[in-house]
């Protein structure tokens, strides 16, 4: 990954089929998948200690933290750029630089991610493609935001 671009690879989703080729993935599966998905992972989130002190008070779905997500992977995923529109370019990692993100914070936070993924693919009955390029993402952008290395156990 490349350390100066703050977006990790595959822009758009990324394709992976013919059909998805030219068509963003939020152009396929709309809007409502990454509204529930966003609102499920804070709700995860919510409930589970190891995590849940790095982020505000609230996760309710009309919180912030789920509107950044929602808009974020919106726009990622090929849709409105509201999200740039209202907070400027995502600078992911600096925005998460002040979060001691180590690899137990990271694996926290993608279990509850892909879970998350797993409720929203079978509400919204989503594709295989779809559900692998989110999920690819998702691992994708996890490794990307850790920030503390832990010193090998001897």
């Amino acid at each position: 990954m490349d350390p100066s671009n703050p977006i990790p690879p595959r822009a758009n989703g990324g394709a992976r089929s013919p059909d998805s080729a030219l068509t963003p993935l939020y152009g396929r599966i709309g809007a409502l998948p990454f509204a529930t998905f966003s609102e499920r992972l804070y709700a995860r989130i919510d409930s589970d200690a190891r995590i849940r002190a790095m982020f505000p008070a609230d996760l309710s779905p009309t919180s912030e933290s789920v509107r950044d997500m929602r808009e974020f992977l919106t726009q990622f995923f090929g849709g409105a750029q509201t999200y740039s529109m209202r907070k400027g370019h995502p600078r992911l990692r600096a925005r998460h630089l002040r979060f001691p993100i180590d690899q137990a914070a990271r694996d926290a936070w993608l279990e509850n991610a892909l879970a998350a993924l797993r409720d929203t693919s079978e509400q919204h009955n989503l594709d295989q493609d779809a559900r692998e390029r989110i999920h690819a993402y998702l691992v994708e952008v996890s490794l990307f935001m850790m920030n503390r290395v832990e010193p090998p156990t001897a």
